[in-house]
């Protein structure tokens, strides 16, 4: 984000709020109330009057609609318990009209903005599906192939993602809570001594423990019989379909792990309930 400007969102503030972001760089959009606001928005921060809408219904709009965004809540003088709560659930910061210090709010977006963004990148867990994200799955998979090649025994590690029906329009929501079925289904799969995770938006891994060579014929058995299950069960009409790929980690012939993804990204191929 560095030498990039703050792009900033301010919601129902009103028109003469936020003119020093605007002196001092930063991108200002002003949007009238939380119903104006499109899903997927791309802002770095947003700072949201707590003037007709309560500081919860907020938070999950926001978090639902610009899940990377800083949050800060402004309030008005008496009406500072919206903002406790705000802080409560999530926000980022907390301001009060008519006591903002002269510079303050450009400090305070850069703040929480950076502080959010530093949030993200040192998490290891992905907040939808509580699986390991490709940060906290590194972490752990070096340490497994370390550990591999002292016992000199292979490794299989799995790459899937999960296709889009074609002419499919999704939202963050969708992909999120496709991103969890997913996920059940692909622990329901796999050995407790296993190690899943989402590493991008549509996109998950499974490192298979131990000597593992040949496992990952069981597993993708397992997968397609929990697909069938899952769609047999489920409520709504949206199947689960994967392409999924392997590769052998060799500690006879070790490679790095980014190698070992992409050899397993190379190899995909689709399963479905209909793979049976």
């Amino acid at each position: 984000m560095a030498g990039d400007a703050i792009r900033v969102l301010l919601v129902g503030t009103g028109e003469g709020f936020g003119s020093d972001l605007e002196r001092d760089g930063f991108e200002v959009v002003r949007i009238p109330d939380l119903a104006a606001l499109g899903p997927g928005s791309d802002q770095d921060g947003v700072i949201v009057a707590l003037d007709d809408v309560g500081p919860l219904e907020a938070l999950e709009t926001l978090r639902l609609k610009t899940p990377a965004a800083a949050v800060i809540v402004l309030t008005a003088a008496g009406n500072e318990a919206d903002g406790a709560v705000a802080l409560h659930a999530g926000a980022d910061d907390h301001l009060v009209r008519g006591s903002i210090a002269d510079g303050l709010l450009p400090r305070a977006v850069r703040y929480a903005v950076e502080r959010r963004r530093m949030r993200r990148e040192l998490a290891t867990i992905d907040e939808s599906t509580r699986l390991p994200n490709l940060r906290g799955f590194v972490a752990i998979a070096e340490h497994q192939l370390r550990m591999a090649d002292r016992a000199g025994t292979p490794l299989v590690l799995l790459f899937m993602r999960f296709n889009e029906h074609e002419g499919a329009e999704t939202t963050p929501t969708d992909v999120d809570d496709r991103a969890i079925e997913a996920s059940d289904v692909l622990i329901s799969a796999i050995r407790d001594a296993d190690l899943p995770a989402r590493i991008a938006e549509d996109t998950f891994c499974v490192l298979l423990a131990g000597d593992a060579k040949g496992a990952e014929v069981t597993v993708l058995s397992r997968l397609v019989e929990a697909i069938a299950v899952h769609d047999a069960k489920a409520t709504h009409p949206r199947s689960i379909s994967l392409s999924i790929g392997s590769a052998i980690y060799d500690p006879s012939d070790p490679v790095g792990l980014e190698d070992l993804l992409d050899a397993a990204e190379g190899g995909m191929r689709p399963h479905s309930s209909e793979s049976r």
